[in-house]
């Protein structure tokens, strides 16, 4: 966290010391070209408040800039929104000629009793077209320096990702190498068990089977039913081996289970929770797990005695995963559920396939 703060304070930093760089440029050749080309006369140039109505003109010009850089440039700008872009530029137009007429017109007359134009019927005339003028060269000035600096950033974040990218993949490619390696090797204990253990050789398959499932055929964001399902009764196997004679769950399913389509592992979340954290080895209160299928829906419900010494799915990270899956995958159109009443949990979600 500290090192994007510091990234991005640099970078603010830097745009900043080039912005400044600029107005400093631009200050600098037009002061010296108004000194060469406004009047030769030396005697004019001493009578004339050649330098206040400077110091109001910078003012009105390089308020415009900072306005355009910060707000409008990556408001409108930066997201192509050029009709609003042109409302703006119609409105930083008045907001200079107003400002600057009154700098000059009113607070500046007040203390040298000199007016810039004069009033007469001109007058709005001239401060609108410098204006017009004025603000196009600090509204061009500033675009260009914005548009700049977003254009280093993006290639700078194309590069990055670019970079993360290789490094993802690598990562990928170095951790397929100890499934692959577990894969291979369960094999061959199924093959060598298969003539002497087959019950073993077949649960060693299930094993195997379960695990591809979860690494390799899961990472697609919807799977069929028929599947997961197939899943979750292999997962229950394990258990119940497990518990041996002392594993009471009671898993029941309602409808026709076909190749629906839901978010991928799932339900197994809710089994999960069930048996790693409920009370599945009591046989005057068993768990128990039903998922209903009615018309275009999909009800999971689970029951079980609170284990008093884990936490639940309510307050843990696999509860809050599960939500922003289901909220990116369905949108936020699903119902889920869980309360713990009388020493017991339950837990319910209600999904459209």
């Amino acid at each position: 966290m500290w090192d994007n703060k510091e990234t991005y304070f640099c970078s603010m930093s830097k745009e900043l010391k080039y912005n400044i760089i600029l107005v400093t440029i631009l200050v600098v050749m037009d002061f010296l070209w108004k000194m060469m080309t406004l009047h030769k006369d030396a005697d004019y140039q001493f009578e004339h408040p050649f330098y206040i109505l400077n110091i109001t003109f910078f003012i009105c010009f390089y308020g415009i800039y900072t306005l355009n850089y910060l707000v409008f440039a990556p408001k409108y700008l930066g997201k192509n929104k050029f009709l609003w872009y042109g409302v703006a530029f119609v409105f930083m137009i008045f907001l200079f000629a107003g400002v600057r007429f009154v700098l000059e017109e009113v607070i500046f007359f007040k203390i040298t009793g000199f007016h810039n134009y004069g009033f007469n019927d001109t007058l709005f005339s001239r401060y609108m077209f410098d204006s017009f003028y004025y603000v196009l060269r600090a509204c061009l000035y500033s675009s260009i320096v914005f548009l700049l600096f977003r254009f280093i950033k993006n290639k700078d974040r194309i590069h990055q990702l670019e970079i993360e990218n290789g490094q993802a993949q690598l990562t990928m490619l170095k951790s397929q190498l100890g499934p692959h390696f577990l894969f291979n090797t369960l094999n061959s204990f199924y093959s060598e068990l298969y003539d002497t253990k087959p019950e073993t050789a077949k649960d060693i398959m299930k094993l195997s089977q379960l695990l591809w499932y979860v690494t390799y055929e899961s990472e697609a964001d919807f799977m069929p039913l028929n599947k997961e399902i197939t899943f979750i009764k292999d997962y229950l196997y394990f258990f119940k081996k497990r518990y041996e004679t002392n594993f009471y769950v009671d898993f029941k399913i309602h409808g026709d289970v076909g190749t629906q389509q839901i978010p991928s592992l799932v339900l197994i979340h809710f089994v999960e929770n069930l048996c790693k954290h409920g009370v599945i080895n009591d046989p005057d209160n068993p768990a128990g797990i039903s998922i209903t299928l009615q018309d275009n829906s999909l009800t999971i419900k689970t029951r079980n005695a609170i284990n008093m010494a884990e936490k639940y799915m309510d307050s843990g990270i696999g509860s809050i995963n599960i939500q922003k899956r289901l909220n990116v995958l369905l949108k936020g159109e699903y119902e889920l559920k869980s309360e713990e009443n009388d020493g017991m949990y339950t837990s319910f979600l209600k999904i459209s396939i």
